[in-house]
């Protein structure tokens, strides 16, 4: 019965591609014009899975994913277009399950809107298909599916405090499988304070709610899916470059992992 539960909910995990989320600070920030290279270290690692009331279905889980994202972002300055790869993997201890190699790589564009009270960035996102995957395997690094990505940043900054904020909407598209995982809603909030010139730090939330998930187009009750986590972000920079580092932790979760979420950001500007 306990394997049946398992590979019931895993079914429903394997199509989740970003598990946790964290707004960075300055993401919608008026940028000075040029080329930009960002990278993006993450970790993931989660041991249970929750059931659609939030209770743990699954202990020992043993979910482990890391990715290394890399980012190319171009300024002109209110036009603003990005292109991301990311390489990693997913690994499931409990099942002894892996998957490795290029990810979903996705592009992006967007253009501020003449506000000059707070910075306002819509952008549009398009993830493609090119992550790792296999049809016959069960745990898969990508999705073999597209997600259309409508996004607007939001950025304020008042002496030594600064706001940054995004709500972003995904439109999940099916995979080969006739699987399309349930459209999301995300709203990250971040809130900075500047401890010195070069350095700064604040608590960030970051919500994500899920529409069912569809097989063949049929919507199956009880799969949505939800997320709070919360956590911290660390900012410095030097040498012309900065680095952010964030944490959350899953605070509450529905048909989902319970885990945390570690990430390195760095940035540089050519």
């Amino acid at each position: 019965m306990r394997k049946a539960r398992m590979a019931a909910v895993f079914s429903l995990l394997i199509i989740i591609p970003n598990i946790a989320a964290a707004i960075n600070f300055y993401d919608g920030v008026r940028a000075a014009k040029g080329l930009y290279f960002l990278t993006y270290s993450t970790v993931y690692a989660a041991d249970k899975v929750t059931d659609s009331k939030g209770r743990t279905a699954i202990k020992d889980y043993d979910l482990l994913k890391v990715e290394e994202l890399l980012r190319f972002c171009y300024y002109s300055p209110d036009f603003v277009f990005t292109a991301l790869l990311p390489a990693g993997g997913v690994h499931v201890g409990s099942t002894d399950k892996n998957s490795f190699g290029l990810g979903d790589a996705s592009i992006g564009a967007g253009w501020f809107l003449p506000v000059k009270e707070v910075d306002i960035l819509p952008m549009l996102f398009v993830k493609a298909p090119t992550g790792q995957y296999a049809s016959d395997k069960s745990t898969n690094y990508g999705t073999h599916q597209v997600d259309i990505k409508p996004v607007v940043f939001f950025h304020k900054t008042i002496n030594d405090f600064s706001m940054d904020a995004a709500a972003k909407y995904f439109f999940r598209l099916e995979n080969d499988k006739n699987i399309a995982p349930g459209d999301e809603l995300h709203l990250e909030y971040l809130l900075g304070y500047n401890v010195t010139k070069n350095f700064k730090l604040g608590p960030s939330v970051s919500w994500m709610i899920s529409r069912d998930k569809r097989v063949d187009g049929a919507r199956v009750p009880g799969s949505a899916r939800q997320t709070l986590s919360a956590g911290a972000e660390f900012y410095t920079k030097f040498s012309g470059m900065s680095f952010d580092f964030s944490y959350l932790y899953d605070a509450f979760a529905e048909n989902s992992p319970k885990g945390h979420f570690f990430q390195l950001k760095s940035c540089y500007k050519f």
